[in-house]
């Protein structure tokens, strides 16, 4: 059997709650679907030039909202003086006044990863899986 695909509406939510629920129990009565809150902010520090830079992305679908650290990188000149820090703090202090639960990245090295272990991330493990975009399924 082929359903149609389309974009939710209000008129979806008593349906979506009902799915929801079933994938998180009575934690998704509070879920606002099919209205989302989704924001991004890009953070640069530096003065006459730029040194660092932090694109964070939030998502709030009424079910434990979050955040996401997509980039941050700091100039090589500028590592270790406490930029990537700085930028890591501005943006938990936006996530978090947006009611962000928690935080995720992805270090794409172990330098990386003990630079957010040292601002208090920690290691977890789980069912992340992904795909190219656009491809067909």
């Amino acid at each position: 059997m082929t359903y149609e695909v389309r974009e939710a509406t209000a008129a979806d939510r008593a349906g979506i709650r009902r799915l929801l629920r079933d994938l998180h129990g009575d934690d998704a009565d509070g879920t606002t679907l099919p209205e989302i809150r989704q924001q991004a902010r890009t953070f640069v520090a530096g003065e006459n030039e730029i040194v660092g830079l932090l694109v964070a992305t939030f998502v709030d679908y009424g079910h434990e909202p979050y955040g996401v650290v997509e980039e941050l990188v700091v100039d090589p000149a500028s590592r270790g003086s406490g930029t990537g820090a700085a930028l890591l703090a501005q943006c938990r202090s936006w996530l978090g006044a947006l009611g962000a639960e928690v935080v995720f990245v992805s270090a794409v090295d172990e330098e990386a990863a003990e630079f957010y272990l040292h601002a208090g991330f920690t290691r977890c493990t789980g069912p992340w899986l992904w795909a190219t975009a656009g491809q067909p399924a």
